[in-house]
């Protein structure tokens, strides 16, 4: 009787602990107030104040998300697939000498050969960067492609949006100084 209570707990253990997991193909930087904005930081839009959005990666609720970073406040804004919330703590996307980032439009979940991915849900779904035109800014989003199929955006007080034409964040490898 012990054994089947200890094999039936293991096995409700690992259903229920299926870890979220960082993008360990491209350059993150550790980041906060206190960090000095990497030269090589991907840009990612602009907020409706002015200030110049970096690409970010935040952990929240056990999954790995993109943040819109705003050095000058030290902040990471971010969404899930029903709010929207801030931290402090996040991760800034940098450029390596042979990779070359661009935003590629898109549409309805399609997804863009080299789309890059901040990392896992807590359900091991794969979460995209992705970017629109929205609240007087380019503000970016969460892509959710298995599941969503939108770019979800929402910034401070106004409304969750979701888009179904946007941007999504591509890594394109050069080699030889040539794009592949």
């Amino acid at each position: 009787m012990y054994k089947v209570a200890c094999v039936v707990l293991a096995l409700f253990a690992v259903a229920y602990a299926v870890p979220s997991t960082y993008d360990t193909e491209h350059v993150w930087k550790a980041g906060n107030l206190s960090y000095v904005v990497p030269y090589s930081a991907i840009v990612g839009g602009y907020d409706p104040y002015g200030f110049t959005i970096y690409v970010g990666r935040v952990k929240y609720s056990n999954s790995i998300l993109p943040a819109r970073v705003v050095a000058e406040t030290g902040t990471a804004y971010f969404n899930t697939e029903t709010e929207s919330s801030k931290l402090l703590v996040y991760d800034i996307l940098v450029a390596e000498r042979d990779v070359k980032y661009k935003w590629v439009r898109s549409f309805d979940g399609f997804y863009e050969k080299g789309a890059v991915a901040v990392g896992t849900t807590v359900k091991n779904e794969r979460v995209f960067c992705c970017r629109a035109k929205t609240d007087g800014g380019v503000l970016i989003g969460t892509l959710l492609l298995s599941s969503q199929k939108v770019c979800i955006i929402k910034h401070e007080s106004l409304a969750l949006r979701k888009f179904d034409k946007y941007e999504v964040l591509v890594a394109q490898p050069k080699i030889n100084g040539t794009l592949y």
